[in-house]
């Protein structure tokens, strides 16, 4: 097993925080934040486009909006330890009330904009938060409707109220307001923010981060400024020329409740400097990525397929010459590529590469305004090397990340253009073994204190340290360490052979026509597929097929539509060994939706395996009936 590197490689004393690369003395959250602000007080650190125009934001009035916002909270009557929840779509004042949060001396934690009701009541009472920061209207409509069962709730601040004159909740606050109090607090109490920063601890809590709740209600890790400024800005570190660059340029699309969102868009440019740009909303942020060209971006991995089958689906749809010219350049990309993952590439190679990338490759980047991206990180979940491979072959450095809720950020691919397939090795000051089943066990400074208010899931998790994270890996001959699957997750078949679904999954989800793949079959003498198509390139397939259709339920029961589905199924199982091959699949009725409270998906659209079973078991037997399984039989017969 490869040793992890010494702390002295890094250049940092064993007890320092990643702060001290960029200079910083700074020990918690706020510090960094108040710190970075008087360091560039006139520099940029946000653009926002309103009205069509971007906006700055420089450091000096991000300081300003916090500062107001922390002394109207501790006016209020926030305390140390106090919980705020914050819902909306990414935006500015998420960042301002998250770091306001911090500097009282409160808790934060973020609530997905595509939670359910059911979903958004039991956070809020699991957490036991007295404030509630909505975005606008929406959000407040959703916290009314839960919030009689919320005694402990005392503040909903709304941040945009245009729609919100006909309110008359006397908890109801705008975000203005609450400056306005903090503005009296400070003429009456000069220096109190100051000091309030400067009462924070490294150990205090920072923020609740809600695991998914794939497997069970979703629980609370209380990470500390320590585990925020040691292990998730160890990213820092590992890749400095990005995230220690001011050049740097970000568009904010995840979610802040998703950690990867978080970072990227407010704790990063904390260290660097760099600006984050805001859209005007969500429904316009193809438009803005293509407008500031960004130059490093983190995302799940679907954010990478769903742009990656776009993009393939419109170079099989276009002109003859074009498809003509980018399969000419894919066949000297995908040989450059391979020969560069294993560092032999070739000077005709890298010529052929080269004319590839100017002529078909950049422009065709350009289009969704992609080409500038030096820096593209995917974690939270199996992604398909397909689509590594893809990106790589277009000239986009795409890397994958291991992390989990409980400990941080655990791995890293630090080699450009990586080979895909591994999650690379551990970040400085991250420890391993391996367990029963496989099972990655870490040790890290970033690792939680434990699940709010949930001692026992806490004792399950952690022993001595040591996050047991229930992921069963393997360790390359170099050193990586490469995911397996959930050991939960693990199929067991009929004749008692070990079946890996995760691998089975991300081969079909490599086609650009599935958004979605679930594969079961523990006990079963094969594996069985459900299957969601992606609505946007089956439709535009459908299309250019002169199929005609109304909605997602008229696709997925179309005849060619199934055919279309069944050769991609096809085509992945030649990459499978026999046993993983999947002999039948059922495409779902309807696509799945995170704000349907009866749908088997989270809101950061993870399935939810056994709900998914219970609500589709007649779907799922179906696929094992005699008449299957007697096809089946006769067609294994032939080969």
């Amino acid at each position: 097993m490869k040793q992890n590197p010494s702390i002295s490689e890094t250049g940092l004393p064993h007890d320092q925080p990643w702060s001290k690369l960029a200079g910083f003395s700074a020990a918690t959250l706020p510090a960094l934040f108040l710190e970075r602000c008087q360091r560039t007080p006139q520099r940029a650190a946000f653009r926002v486009k309103e009205m069509g125009i971007y906006r700055e934001v420089t450091w000096q009035e991000y300081l300003e909006h916090v500062e107001n916002l922390c002394l109207g909270l501790v006016e209020l009557g926030l305390e140390p330890g106090d919980r705020v929840a914050i819902m909306g779509d990414t935006c500015p004042e998420w960042a301002y009330s998250d770091l306001a949060t911090q500097c009282a001396g409160g808790i934060s934690f973020g609530i997905y904009a595509t939670s359910s009701l059911v979903d958004i009541q039991y956070l809020m009472e699991d957490s036991g938060a007295k404030v509630f920061v909505a975005e606008d209207q929406e959000y407040v409509d959703k916290i009314l409707a839960v919030c009689g069962n919320l005694p402990q709730l005392k503040k909903i601040i709304v941040s945009d109220t245009r729609a919100m004159f006909l309110y008359k909740d006397p908890r109801l606050m705008s975000i203005g307001d609450l400056e306005e109090k903090g503005k009296l607090k400070k003429a009456a109490e000069p220096g109190l923010f100051q000091e309030l920063v400067a009462r924070r601890k490294p150990e205090d809590t920072a923020v609740i981060a809600y695991t998914s709740g794939t497997t069970g209600p979703p629980k609370g890790a209380m990470l500390s400024h320590y585990a925020f400024l040691w292990g998730h800005l160890g990213l820092a570190a590992v890749y400095p020329q990005t995230f220690l660059n001011p050049r740097t340029r970000t568009v904010a699309y995840l979610s802040p409740a998703n950690m990867l969102g978080r970072l990227q868009d407010i704790y990063l440019p904390l260290l660097g400097g760099y600006i984050t740009h805001f859209g005007e909303s969500l429904e316009t942020i193809a438009g803005t990525v293509f407008e500031v060209g960004p130059t490093a971006m983190m995302g799940p991995p679907r954010i990478f397929t769903k742009y990656a089958s776009q993009l393939a689906a419109q170079m099989e749809s276009s002109t003859w010459l074009k498809k003509k010219a980018y399969h000419l350049a894919m066949q000297a990309g995908k040989r450059y590529i391979s020969r560069r993952w294993e560092g032999r590439e070739t000077w005709n190679t890298r010529l052929a590469y080269t004319l590839a990338r100017w002529l078909v490759f950049t422009p065709l980047l350009d289009k969704i305004g992609f080409k500038n991206i030096t820096l593209a990180l995917t974690a939270a979940a199996p992604v398909p090397p397909e689509t590594v491979a893809l990106w790589h072959t277009w000239g986009v450095n795409l890397l994958e990340l291991y992390g989990g809720t409980e400990f941080g950020l655990g791995m890293a691919q630090k080699k450009s253009f990586s080979k895909p397939g591994n999650a690379g090795i551990p970040m400085p000051r991250v420890q391993y073994r391996l367990e029963q089943q496989g099972e990655l066990v870490i040790k890290t400074p970033a690792a939680m204190a434990g699940y709010w208010e949930k001692e026992d899931d806490t004792k399950a998790a952690m022993r001595d340290g040591w996050v047991y994270t229930g992921d069963a890996v393997e360790v390359t001959v170099d050193g990586c360490i490469r995911i397996v699957e959930r050991v939960k997750d693990l199929i067991v078949t009929s004749g008692g052979k070990n079946i890996n679904p995760s691998e089975i999954e991300k081969s079909i989800k490599a086609s650009p026509y599935i958004s979605e793949a679930v594969v079961y079959g523990h006990g079963k003498k094969y594996p069985c597929l459900l299957v969601e198509i992606d609505f946007d390139t089956v439709a535009e397939w459908a299309r250019a097929h002169s199929i005609a259709y109304t909605s997602y339920a008229s696709l997925a029961q179309h005849p060619e539509v199934l055919r279309l589905i069944s050769k991609e199924v096809d085509r992945a199982n030649q990459k499978l060994a026999r046993l993983e091959q999947v002999k039948v699949f059922r495409i779902l009725p309807k696509e799945l939706d995170p704000e349907d409270e009866t749908d088997p998906v989270t809101a950061t659209r993870k399935v939810q395996r056994k709900k998914m079973y219970e609500k589709m078991k007649d779907l799922v037997e179906s696929m094992y009936s005699q008449d299957e399984e007697a096809r089946i039989a006769a067609e294994l017969a032939k080969t």
